[in-house]
């Protein structure tokens, strides 16, 4: 009896596992195809599983069931039933890294067999036999990072800083920048500034010489644009809408839309749905990424209430930001029903859902209170900044904390208060003098 090689256990822990958690999708897409599985309806499932996550679908009994009914294949992968015991056979103790390794060591073995059987039958000669098999993908056991390989690396970082740096000084003092795969959420009331505050951030970016995506369901490209050109050239906001502008500030417009689009790679693209993130980010490739607001994004599920929309659009940002292992800034909405008691925000106004603390790096909340209490005048260019605090509410790896800055509505544009910088010179030259 010929037994060909297989592990149908290892095969359903890992669709079962994929099941329970789908955060266990990222690992065995990443080392695993639907070849590496022996039984043909465990192939069929895992390529579903495939297709739901490469079009940024939430992976569980209900979306699995139903991308099946609509291939008409639901029957063919053994039914609702079968699913269900999936995830009854995936051990109280699992890993999934262990379970892939079985599985690509196991599909070796597989193709060995098969070609071994074709030399038996005559189909093919000793000498190409063994050229099939050299030619083989050689088996690339995925280990975890040992603990004095995260030591050593961790080392390396710490004396380098994290890779991303911005440009408003105080950030840097509290946070030291923001490294590969972290998320920032940037919270706040509605006309808060949340926007105008995400643009700087990703234009700063952009001027360090970094590629960002700016993916918004908040506004247009075009609204963003006029946002960039009028906190650039310090033209009034207003001015654009107007369409009232003379000839030198057109000209000098002109000069500097040409000037940033030459040598910014910053890309604007209007997304609702977080496949359509996943979509820019393969195809220009970012070192950062914005999505403003998550409230405002969309599912392809239907019947789902605010909060696991807002839910699974936070999990499906941090399985990008783990995968792609870049940094995402998501601007998130306070709960309307605080905004009548003017105070300073804290993480409990997060609107729709606790993932999305639970998810993020860093919280950075804007609190400007004259707006909040209604008391902002129309400014026309020339007036002391508005008062706003930028208030770290969350920060998993240092201080929290709040201070002032100025900001320029009529600009779009934030600045730290001059002697804000200067106490921060002051300390880094301390710190330069106690060293030496």
């Amino acid at each position: 009896m010929i037994i060909i090689p297989n592990n149908l256990k290892t095969e359903s822990a890992v669709l079962g596992a994929i099941l329970i958690n789908p955060d266990n999708a990222y690992t065995a897409i990443e080392n695993l195809t639907a070849e590496s599985f022996y039984s043909t309806r465990h192939q069929l499932l895992f390529q579903s599983m495939h297709e739901l996550f490469k079009n940024g679908v939430n992976i569980d009994f209900i979306t699995l069931n139903d991308h099946l009914k609509r291939q008409n294949k639901l029957e063919a992968s053994g039914g609702m039933s079968y699913i269900t015991e999936l995830a009854d056979s995936v051990p109280v103790s699992y890993s999934v890294i262990d379970y892939c390794n079985i599985l690509k060591r196991t599909q070796y073995e597989r193709e060995v067999f098969y070609l071994a059987e074709k030399y038996k039958e005559g189909k093919i000669e000793f000498e190409e036999l063994t050229t099939k098999i050299m030619d083989l993908p050689l088996i690339k056991q995925t280990d975890e990072q040992t603990l004095k390989d995260l030591f050593l690396s961790t080392l390396k970082k710490s004396s380098q800083g994290v890779k991303y740096k911005f440009l408003l000084p105080t950030l840097n003092k509290y946070f030291g920048g923001v490294d590969d795969g972290e998320i920032v959420v940037i919270g706040g009331h509605t006309s808060q500034g949340k926007s105008m505050f995400g643009l700087q951030l990703a234009t700063d970016f952009a001027e360090q010489g970094l590629k960002v995506l700016y993916c918004t369901s908040e506004m247009s490209p075009e609204e963003s644009a006029r946002r960039i050109l009028s906190r650039q050239t310090e033209i009034n906001i207003t001015d654009f809408r107007r369409g009232n502008l003379e000839d030198y500030l057109k000209k000098k417009i002109e000069v500097a839309g040409k000037t940033l689009g030459d040598t910014w790679k910053i890309i604007i693209r209007y997304t609702i749905y977080t496949s359509e993130i996943r979509n820019c980010i393969r195809k220009y490739d970012p070192d950062i990424i914005f999505v403003d607001h998550l409230q405002n994004m969309d599912r392809k599920e239907r019947g789902l209430n605010d909060y696991q929309r807002v839910t699974y659009n936070m999990r499906d940002i941090q399985v990008m930001s783990i995968q792609t292992r870049k940094p995402f800034f998501v601007l998130s909405q306070f709960n309307r029903s605080n905004k009548e008691s003017v105070r300073e925000p804290r993480l409990s106004d997060l609107r729709d859902s606790g993932a999305i603390e639970e998810k993020a790096n860093i919280c950075l909340f804007l609190y400007w209170k004259d707006q909040l209490l209604g008391k902002v005048k129309p400014r026309y260019g020339g007036e002391p900044p508005e008062d706003m605090k930028l208030i770290i509410a969350k920060n998993r790896d240092g201080v929290l904390g709040k201070f002032q800055i100025n900001f320029y509505p009529e600009y779009c544009k934030i600045e730290t208060p001059e002697w804000h910088d200067e106490e921060l010179m002051e300390e880094a030259n301390q710190m330069i003098r106690n060293k030496n």
